[in-house]
């Protein structure tokens, strides 16, 4: 079933609070939402959403190459489409969008939900992390609301004031934290090679389930003599791309990686990387760049496919409680989970004034 039309639509979108994160700090979330139209009228839809701080493009790049690729879309299949689409380089979160929006609407043509196009197997439930800010007075109640709503792994931003001042802290929210509930830890490239030395040694007594990018200057054999040390995996997150040289993964120096295919030019990208881990015997979690529904739905697939073909993983999106408003309804989170269903498509219905 041949393209008819393509269409862009950007938007704003606030958040309940200030997100913060290594890389900067959003009021609101700004980006593009894809709609591509078959002859049929079915749509398929995505999100096209840049973070320049994380290493993708700018907004006005991303429509420029957009609206280029837009032009070659028309009496052309999905399928043909996207083995047209140009090897991820320097406008990843458009690819991702673009490839996003084809996918979706292949799938809705042939009627199976996106996981199953992607080799996921059906009824899985994905397991989620959530998010529970910083070391502050606050967090223990924080930690205790999460765990409340059946989340066992929270994550937690590290790297925000002394160290001394974080262990303190970190031992007293242990303290509290009931048998089977881990803590994510995100340095966000704080500390110097010795302190990290230091911290290992303190961390490994705690329930610790993994410690994203602790170094200041992640150099490959700082890292390895860390994960050495380290009783829970280490990730590389930022500073993956320095180990993916063109569709080759380089060695890898921690036990986990991070993957965020807005970042890595789309699902099917991130698909061949997860397999490139596994084949390593690196694990993989699929966490999100804060994108709206029209984005998160696509990467819940993805985590259904990667839990199919590897290790299933505790994966990082649940974001969508940060916007106060939404292009869609979400994936619904159930007792620390989402399961995507059998809809074809992606599963994501815009709003109305959303396209």
């Amino acid at each position: 079933m041949q393209i008819v039309d393509a269409t862009l639509l950007p938007y704003r979108l606030p958040l309940t609070s200030p997100w913060a994160s290594a890389v900067g700090r959003w009021q609101s979330r700004q980006g593009w939402l894809i709609r591509i139209t078959d002859q049929s009228g079915r749509s398929g839809h995505g999100d096209a959403a840049p973070l320049p701080a994380a290493g993708t493009e700018t907004l006005p790049q991303a429509r420029s190459w957009l609206l280029s690729r837009f032009a070659r879309l028309t009496g052309e299949t999905p399928t043909q489409a996207r083995s047209q689409l140009p090897q991820p380089g320097n406008h990843p979160a458009a690819r991702c969008g673009l490839e996003t929006a084809l996918l979706d609407l292949q799938s809705q043509q042939q009627a199976v939900p996106l996981y199953e196009l992607l080799g996921g197997s059906p009824g899985q439930a994905i397991r989620l992390n959530t998010a529970i800010g910083g070391l502050d007075p606050q967090t223990a109640t924080r930690a205790h609301t999460a765990i409340a709503a059946s989340y066992a792994t929270l994550k937690l931003k590290l790297g925000l004031a002394p160290i001394h001042t974080e262990l303190d802290l970190l031992h007293q929210l242990c303290d509290q934290l009931p048998p089977g509930v881990q803590l994510r830890l995100d340095a966000n490239r704080a500390w110097r090679n010795a302190e990290a030395l230091q911290l290992i040694e303190q961390l490994n007594p705690l329930p610790i389930e993994c410690l994203e990018e602790p170094l200041r200057h992640p150099i490959g054999a700082t890292l390895a003599q860390l994960q050495t040390r380290a009783r829970f995996d280490l990730a590389l997150d930022e500073s993956l791309p320095g180990y993916i040289q063109g569709q080759q993964l380089q060695s890898i120096p921690v036990r986990r990686i991070i993957i965020k295919p807005t970042c890595l030019g789309g699902l099917m990208p991130a698909l061949d990387l997860i397999r490139l881990a596994h084949r390593s015997g690196i694990r993989c979690v699929i966490t999100s760049t804060l994108e709206s529904s029209a984005g998160i739905w696509p990467l819940c697939h993805l985590a259904a496919a990667a839990d199919t073909l590897t290790t299933p993983a505790t994966h990082g999106l649940a974001t969508s409680d940060w916007f106060s408003r939404n292009l869609g309804a979400p994936p619904a989170i159930v007792d620390g989970q989402v399961t995507v269903g059998a809809v074809p498509g992606t599963g994501f219905v815009p709003e109305p004034e959303a396209g």
